[in-house]
């Protein structure tokens, strides 16, 4: 199923250069646009955006270290272009493939910000789903690296999410030092 859902994205790429050149900017391009909303959010000035950018800089950190440096190299799983004859419309290594780390950045800060923001977050929860689809488009990730990073975005959000209370102080703390650096 993996493959069918793969090939049934994959297999449009090559046939319109300027679709393909759209789906290439949402494959490696929205996280910056959402890593922009955060310090936009940030720059506000108001201690409950900075607080959650914390929140959601916090949750993307552990999910990026989870996924890279345990689930990875546990699940070695090899990218689609290695395994098969492909549409590829972006280079990339062919280090393993899952999970994703565009999509658990993405879903890490739309997650976050969907607990605490539910319009914002929508919007962000779209540009991730949005990345995860361009990146199989692209043909450098399978559906299930997707979706794995997904899940576990949405774990760590959540724990983190359930947590924040007790973790207050540190991101307090950094507020207020950055409102005196700012003097």
């Amino acid at each position: 199923m993996n493959n069918r859902i793969f090939y049934f994205f994959n297999h449009f790429a090559g046939r319109h250069d300027w679709f393909d050149d759209s789906v290439e900017l949402f494959a490696q391009g929205i996280v910056w646009f959402m890593l922009a909303v955060m310090a936009y959010l940030w720059l506000t000035g108001k201690e409950r955006n900075q607080k959650l950018v914390f929140y959601s800089l916090l949750t993307a950190s552990v999910a990026l270290m989870l996924g890279i440096f345990m689930i990875s190299p546990l699940v070695n799983h090899s990218r689609p272009f290695v395994d098969h004859q492909i549409m590829q419309l972006i280079p990339h290594v062919p280090d393993a493939s899952f999970p994703s780390d565009h999509a658990t950045l993405a879903f890490s800060l739309a997650f976050s910000i969907l607990f605490v923001k539910r319009k914002l977050g929508i919007v962000m929860l779209a540009l991730a789903i949005l990345t995860g689809i361009s990146r199989v488009y692209v043909g450098v990730h399978y559906p299930g690296d997707i979706l794995g990073a997904a899940a576990l975005s949405f774990i760590i959000s959540y724990g983190v999410y359930k947590r924040s209370s007790r973790l207050e102080v540190i991101p307090l703390y950094m507020i207020k030092m950055y409102r005196k650096l700012m003097k």
